[in-house]
């Protein structure tokens, strides 16, 4: 290209030569007129040649200020920084630097080095693209975010203000709930671990009730109270014909229902392992079959499980398949004893302490020493326990001040019925008053109605029944 244009040159006179020359000219100061990015050509020393008729707004300089001034120069008075044109006149290289100018707009300017046939310098391209606009709009939106956060937290705060004073306020507690202010947007698996009564399925529905699927339905199925007979049907539903009395028409299972809310999968280790093998590929493929059916139904529910169990050892005893425990343990969250939280008790007292003189119309309060004796105890049955201590303390104390003897003699079972020898009731209270006590020793050493019903010698069934009965929570 460069020879055709030398042989054409050759052969035009001088007054053409000016005319090509001049035409030349106008065709570059057309582009760099019409460009919408900013166009300045130095010498290879950093001295302006030419600019574009947009560098005028950008850099606060009408273009004749510009042109003969050294690059250096403009940078010493403040017209720009960090001149593309000085850095290419000292580095012979191509630079691309962001720029600010006197202006106040921000530039990302390219510094393009163009040399003769010998290799020396002779003119500096500098292109620049005004950036300012999307660097207001990128802080805008920075902006935007953070005060989106700010509002999430606050409807996070105002979503737990009741919540989770049930389960405390202390280090540990604080922990969880920074946590779960983490994860409340987000549809990620957790498995929530804790000694029974620690409050688990409260920190299950708090995470549903602030979660995106608030206003969807929160399902919750104690996985050791239904026999294992039926577990399968009532997870997956069934259709009509499945078995032996099943309703005409079938029925719906909690997956089905939980649809676009929240399964609540408590005493998840009690699962038998061909439900687990069940339950694994439902989580994973996000589908299930009714019981009689081969037709697969899509859900589309969060997942959140609890056990009182060590899942771990169920895995290496081989009563837990792993790769279950790995998909439901993707965000675990273990709630301490109350016994290693001392510092909730007070807290807690007070909530249940109110929340039952209202339920029952009375007054009552808790003296300092009550305080002391409520500190001190181990509480194996946790939040659950103290709840249910405080409620029979309203309900059998006489005076309007709770005191140390009254949760003493509670707690030894002397306001319970019971049966001495000089003691006569009718045997059927008998019977209930023996059948209601042992129900809750063997609840408080086994954990599970499966469990139970082993140790008790009846069946699952019946254990389930008599809990019902007894309104003895598992």
């Amino acid at each position: 290209m460069k020879d055709i244009i030398s042989e054409e040159l050759s052969s035009m006179n001088s007054i053409d030569k000016a005319k090509h020359y001049k035409q030349i000219y106008k065709e570059l100061k057309l582009i760099l007129d019409s460009t919408y990015d900013e166009i300045v050509i130095a010498d290879g020393e950093g001295v302006i040649l030419r600019v574009s008729k947009s560098c005028h707004k950008v850099f606060g300089i009408p273009e004749e200020e510009m042109i003969g001034k050294s690059a250096k120069e403009l940078e010493q008075k403040g017209i720009l920084s960090k001149s593309t044109a000085v850095y290419v006149s000292q580095h012979k290289e191509k630079v691309t630097l962001i720029q600010t100018t006197r202006a106040g707009r921000r530039l990302m300017v390219t510094g393009i080095p163009m040399f003769d046939d010998s290799g020396n310098l002779i003119r500096i391209i500098s292109i620049s693209r005004d950036i300012t606009e999307i660097e207001n709009l990128k802080k805008q939106l920075n902006e935007t975010e953070e005060m989106l956060d700010w509002y999430r937290k606050e409807i996070f705060k105002q979503h737990t203000k009741d919540k989770n004073i049930i389960i405390g306020k202390s280090a540990p507690i604080n922990e969880i709930m920074k946590l779960v202010h983490q994860i409340a947007s987000v549809d990620i698996t957790v498995l929530i671990t804790g000694d029974t009564g620690v409050g688990k399925g409260v920190l299950a529905r708090l995470i549903h009730s602030v979660s995106n699927r608030r206003d969807k339905p929160f399902i919750q199925v104690n996985c050791g109270a239904i026999p294992e007979s039926l577990l399968e049907s009532e997870l997956f539903g069934y259709v009509e014909g499945a078995f032996t009395g099943a309703n005409k028409g079938g029925k719906k299972g909690l997956f089905e229902a939980a649809e676009e809310g929240t399964l609540f999968l408590d005493e998840i280790g009690e699962i038998p392992l061909h439900l687990q093998v069940k339950l694994l590929h439902a989580i994973e493929e996000r589908i299930f079959y009714k019981l009689g059916s081969s037709k697969p139904i899509k859900f589309n529910a969060r997942i959140i499980s609890a056990t009182n169990r060590n899942l771990d050892v169920l895995v290496s005893e081989g009563k837990f398949r792993e790769d279950l425990f790995y998909r439901l343990n993707v965000v675990p969250i273990h709630i301490p004893p109350l016994r290693e939280r001392k510092e909730d008790i007070p807290i807690l007292s007070n909530y249940f302490l109110e929340k039952f003189n209202a339920k029952y119309s009375v007054s009552k309060k808790i003296s300092s020493e009550a305080y002391n004796f409520f500190m001190s105890n181990t509480w194996h049955g946790n939040i659950r326990e103290l709840e249910n201590t405080i409620e029979r303390l309203i309900l059998t104390t006489t005076d309007e001040i709770i005191r140390s003897e009254n949760i003493e003699n509670l707690l030894k079972g002397n306001v319970l019925i019971r049966i001495a020898d000089d003691n006569i009731m009718p045997l059927k209270q008998a019977k209930e008053a023996v059948e209601k006590k042992i129900l809750n020793n063997a609840l408080k050493k086994y954990k599970t109605t499966r469990k139970m019903a082993e140790v008790l010698e009846v069946d699952q069934s019946t254990v389930v029944k008599k809990l019902n009965k007894y309104n003895i929570r598992v």
